[in-house]
């Protein structure tokens, strides 16, 4: 369950991943390429997201295991070494837990009516 106390255990390797993916310059891309369309939904959102840090997981992998340790209630050795799709599966439900991709599309419109 994503609860708030894990959101907040979380938010220091976000904004650490946050800056280091530069996901100011990825939002407003994002935002620009889906000007206007009507079907850009949490989900849509949520799997670009997911996509955009894989592709460049190799800059945030550290910042990935804190996070699913503090998802799974594990230490970050304890991520290092478990199944790859362990891991894997974890950050999916983390992108596509609803409360969590209804916050990244407020974030990711807030200021541009019309995605």
């Amino acid at each position: 369950m994503f609860s708030t106390e894990k959101a907040f255990d979380m938010l220091p390797s976000v904004v650490v991943l946050y800056d280091k993916l530069d996901l100011d310059s990825y939002r407003k891309e994002f935002v620009e390429k889906n000007k206007g369309k009507k079907d850009v939904d949490a989900n849509v959102i949520g799997i670009d997201l997911f996509k955009h840090v894989l592709k460049n997981s190799a800059k945030v992998k550290e910042e990935v295991f804190e996070i699913v340790a503090v998802f799974e209630e594990k230490t970050i050795e304890e991520v290092k070494s478990q199944n790859f799709m362990r891991t894997l599966n974890t950050i999916k439900e983390i992108f596509s837990d609803a409360e969590a991709t209804d916050f990244l599309k407020q974030a990711m419109q807030s200021g541009t009516p019309g995605v």
